[in-house]
């Protein structure tokens, strides 16, 4: 009887421990997870911009079959032969980056048009047939292209010509390329809605494709809502595209134990987050040293802690599944 008693509150409770690890298991099922790591939290504000660069076109000194003898985006010295036309040497005017992709803007986009120009006539004129490549350069209201919050890519504005384009015929006097010269700075136009502060000559930090880089304002264009920068140097990125997104980093990163910022949780008065320590949801207070809309620097967790991306009430001691450990 003795050994009957002894076996039934054995199954008794095997089956209580089951059932409230079912229930466990139920109620965390929804949970995401993920990694608390070392990094930055930034302050960048994307904006669109137009590049500009320094390029003179090539033409053609009569109509014929079109051929290259430099590669496209190789620079070419002054007086190479970068095209032939039936025979007929085409010359780099100057020394730069052979480019066979003409859309006609290269004498429309240059830095004096940016510096001295009408900036709602010229991306207007820019956009052409191709009108939605400038969309949202200019803030709604400002121009007849400004009606859109995303720049599109300008890989087809204008029209092209050249061997990018598809093409092994010139016309007499038509486009066969152009020279980019890549000694000379980068210019852009930054669609900045909130230009408070900023002054002429200021130097500002623009994160161009994934590298932090510093440039001058050169013109405040108060009424179109925007900023004229020179770069120090050509950026080799933008040899193809010239609307982009950039960042402006108004503030300085700040670096340190980072987590999603929808892992914090306010539990009363208290801010922290929810943590997997040894198979169990812990609540653990923490400092939130900095943070943007995406991202939270905090203290009081070190990197590798597993956190709850979704947290709740009801979380603390819970026990999840040891596939959680697996999260990266």
């Amino acid at each position: 009887m003795k050994n009957l008693l002894i076996i039934f509150f054995a199954v008794a409770a095997a089956a209580v421990v089951y059932v409230f690890q079912l229930r466990e298991a139920w109620l965390t099922r929804d949970l995401t997870y993920e990694r608390a790591r070392e990094g930055y939290v930034t302050h960048d504000e994307v904006l669109p911009a137009v590049f500009v660069r320094s390029e003179t076109v090539v033409y053609a000194p009569g109509a014929g079959a079109l051929s290259f003898t430099v590669p496209d985006g190789q620079r070419a010295r002054k007086g190479e032969t970068v095209a032939r036309v039936d025979g007929r040497d085409i010359i780099a005017p100057g020394a730069g980056l052979f480019c066979a992709r003409v859309d006609g803007l290269e004498e429309i986009l240059t830095p004096a048009a940016l510096l001295e120009g009408d900036l709602e006539e010229l991306f207007a004129e820019c956009g052409g047939a191709e009108e939605a490549a400038f969309k949202g350069i200019l803030p709604a209201g400002a121009g007849e292209t400004a009606t859109e919050n995303e720049p599109a890519s300008l890989s087809a504005a204008g029209d092209e010509t050249g061997a990018a384009a598809g093409r092994n015929y010139a016309p007499a006097g038509g486009a066969a390329g152009k020279i980019i010269n890549n000694l000379r700075p980068a210019w852009a136009y930054i669609a900045a809605a909130n230009t408070q502060g900023v002054l002429k000559g200021d130097s500002i930090s623009v994160n161009v494709d994934g590298a932090l880089r510093s440039c001058t304002v050169e013109r405040v264009a108060v009424r179109e809502g925007g900023l004229v920068v020179s770069f120090p140097q050509y950026i080799n990125t933008v040899t193809e595209t010239r609307v982009k997104e950039v960042g402006w980093q108004k503030q300085a990163p700040t670096r340190g134990v980072v987590v999603s910022t929808a892992a914090l949780f306010a539990l009363g008065e208290e801010v922290g987050i929810y943590a997997v320590e040894s198979g169990v949801i812990n609540f653990r207070r923490v400092k939130v040293l900095d943070r943007n809309d995406a991202w939270a620097s905090v203290d009081n967790l070190r990197p590798g802690y597993i956190v709850v991306t979704n947290p709740r009430d009801g979380l603390q001691g819970m026990a999840v599944s040891a596939t959680v450990n697996a999260v990266k």
